[in-house]
């Protein structure tokens, strides 16, 4: 029996370059606006993985290499996706989003009766993540190559537009200045600022007119 209206579970998506603010803004940090990695949706609370917290325990607790670590908290993730979803657990997983692989969990969260929810941040330009991520490092944060920060955030606005056609419910934001919110899809409308980032707007180019209703 499918769930009431409003007590669906959800699959939450937390995306965005190195450096966008990602981490800051759900709560993976003590700054963080939320303050932990326990959020809320309209009916539950649910949790948020990050990877780069999960693979620097895994270091940590198990002595793991750096490479190793990385490998091993890839592999219990997609496990804790799946467990949740077949639990119909909401849960929600920060990305880079630079490769197609939440796909598969998406298709089979939808598959679930989950909502789709989707929370992409953006900086207007690839400049920015990099001094981003050089002023995280120098608060003791991890490093990320600039080669890298540059190369996922290309690919990680080009996984965006099928990510966004097949949210239920998502939140654009841009964190170059202020966090602000630059557009939004509910109930199959997409709705974006024009002074948005050109690299959000090209994305969006990219989704059929149809294919958002």
């Amino acid at each position: 029996m499918p769930p009431e209206k409003g007590e669906a579970p959800s699959f939450w998506i937390i995306a965005g370059a190195n450096g966008s603010g990602k981490s800051t803004l759900y709560g993976s940090r003590r700054d963080a606006i939320y303050g932990n990695t326990i959020i809320s949706d309209a009916t539950r609370p649910f949790w948020i993985i990050n990877p780069d917290l999960l693979a620097s325990r895994i270091r940590s607790a198990e002595r793991l290499t750096h490479v190793a670590a990385n490998l091993a908290a890839v592999i219990r993730i997609e496990a804790w996706l799946k467990a949740s979803i077949n639990a119909h657990q909401s849960i929600g997983v920060e990305t880079v989003l630079s490769t197609a692989k939440y796909r598969r969990l998406v298709r089979r969260a939808k598959e679930h009766g989950f909502e789709i929810r989707l929370v992409y941040v953006v900086l207007r330009n690839s400049k920015l993540n990099v001094e981003r991520v050089k002023l995280r490092v120098r608060k003791g944060g991890h490093k990320v190559p600039i080669k890298k920060i540059t190369e996922r955030r290309d690919r990680s606005l080009k996984q965006l537009p099928w990510f966004l056609r097949e949210a239920d419910w998502a939140l654009l934001l841009d964190n170059s200045d202020e966090l602000r919110i630059i557009g939004w899809k509910l109930k199959g409308t997409l709705t974006v600022d024009p002074a948005a980032p050109q690299s959000i707007q090209f994305a969006i180019s990219k989704i059929a007119k149809a294919q958002i209703r």
